[in-house]
C-alpha cells in the first residue's frame, strides 16, 4: 500500500527536503504551502523524478483551509497516512515592543494550525488504525530561545507538550506522534546573515557546523517509517550538541 503524506511548508527547506525524503520511501506527497508558486515547484520536481505529489495552497491561519488541504487529499487519494506540520514563521521582535496581534499570528500558524491539522487527519487516521503524525518544533522550544522573538520560543514549546497529549490519547489508535527539534538550520532564513555571521553561529554548536535540511529531513522520514513504531511521545534534538538536556 503507497503511503500518502502531507508536509505542510512543504514548498522550501526543512519542509521540501521531507517531502524529497519521503519520495524516496515511497510516499505519494501533498505539498502544503501558502506559496502556492514554489509548492508547485517542489511538486514537480518530485514528478520529473518519478514520484508522485501534488501542490496545494494552505493558508494555516484559517482552520477552514487546513480541513480543505485534508479534504483535498483524501479527495484525490481516498486516505491521509503521514502529517508534517512543518510549517512556521519566525520573529524578533522585543518582549516590551511585541503587539497582540503580532502574538497572534505567530501562534495561530506556529501552534494552532498544527493542532488543527492534527484534527482534521485524526479520522482517517483512526478509521485506517493507522497514522504517523511528527511535529517540527524548535531548540527555541525546549531552551526559550536566543534570537527568535517569545512568541515564537512559546509557539514552539507549545508544540511539544501538544505532541505528548495526542500522543498518549491515540496510542490505543496505532497512531505515533513525536515531536522534532532542530537548532540553527541552513534555510533562506539564513541568507540575511553575513559570513562573519554564519562563523560566530558554528562556534556556538558543538559539532562545529550548521544543521542541513536534510538532517532534519532524514529523521523526519524514520518517524514516518514503520521502523519507528515503537517510537511515540519522544522529543528529539537534532541541533549538534547545543541543547543537552
Amino acid at each position: 500500500m503507497t503511503k500518502v503524506a502531507i508536509v505542510t511548508g512543504g514548498a522550501g527547506g526543512i519542509g521540501r527536503e521531507c517531502c524529497l525524503k519521503l519520495t524516496e520511501a515511497g510516499v505519494s506527497i501533498i505539498v502544503a504551502d501558502i506559496d502556492y508558486a514554489a509548492a508547485q515547484e517542489t511538486a514537480s520536481d518530485i514528478t520529473s523524478a518519478g514520484g508522485n505529489a501534488t501542490a496545494i495552497h494552505t493558508d494555516l491561519s484559517s482552520v477552514s483551509e487546513i480541513q480543505k488541504m485534508v479534504a483535498l487529499t483524501v479527495e484525490k487519494h481516498g486516505t491521509v497516512h503521514i502529517l508534517v506540520n512543518n510549517a512556521g514563521i519566525m520573529h524578533t521582535t522585543g518582549i516590551e515592543d511585541i503587539t497582540e496581534n503580532e502574538w497572534d499570528s505567530i501562534c495561530s500558524v506556529n501552534l494552532k494550525a498544527v493542532f488543527f491539522a492534527c484534527q482534521a487527519v485524526i479520522p482517517h487516521f483512526k478509521a485506517n488504525r493507522y497514522g504517523k503524525i511528527v511535529n517540527i518544533s524548535s531548540l527555541a522550544g525546549r531552551n526559550g530561545g536566543f534570537a527568535p522573538g517569545l512568541a515564537y520560543s512559546a509557539s514552539k514549546a507549545g508544540v511539544i507538550g501538544l505532541s505528548k497529549g495526542l500522543a498518549s490519547r491515540l496510542a490505543g489508535y496505532n497512531i505515533n506522534v513525536n515531536t522534532v527539534c532542530p537548532g540553527t538550520t541552513r534555510t533562506t532564513i539564513l541568507d540575511c546573515i553575513s559570513a562573519e555571521g554564519i562563523r560566530e553561529l558554528e562556534q556556538k554548536i558543538p559539532l562545529g557546523r550548521l544543521g542541513e535540511s536534510a538532517d532534519t529531513a532524514n529523521l523526519v522520514r524514520f518517524l514516518c517509517s514503520d521502523e519507528a513504531s515503537f517510537i511515540t511521545g519522544a522529543t528529539i534534538d537534532i541541533n549538534g550538541g547545543m541543547y543537552i538536556g
